[in-house]
């Protein structure tokens, strides 16, 4: 789903899932350059592996974050990009898998 808000911003959420009994691993593959600026304000991704996914999730949008991984408490994760410049993509790339909860790979 995009959508565009007052602010400006682009937004597009993702909801990824897992079988039961199991977590979602979440790893940053790549970012565009050109979008890397304290507060991430022109374009980055958000993701909410939180048990209370109702707080912020953990932003990213700089290279430096390539093969950032990231294991959710639960079997869905939100995953928001957003933009704010003027481009039709983020040009972020993510990779995800489920893991067990017992920390063997799926």
């Amino acid at each position: 789903m995009t959508t565009g808000s007052q602010d400006g911003y682009k937004k597009c959420v993702y909801w990824v899932s897992a079988p039961n009994g199991t977590k979602v691993e979440v790893k940053i593959v790549e970012f565009p350059d050109g979008v890397a600026v304290d507060g991430c304000i022109y374009a980055g991704v958000e993701i909410k592996t939180h048990a209370d996914q109702r707080l912020t999730g953990y932003r990213f949008c700089s290279k430096d974050d390539v093969n950032t991984t990231l294991t959710s408490n639960l079997t869905t994760v939100p995953i928001i990009t957003y933009m704010r410049r003027r481009r039709n993509t983020t040009g972020i790339v993510l990779g995800y898998r489920y893991v067990a909860n017992d920390g063997l790979k799926e």
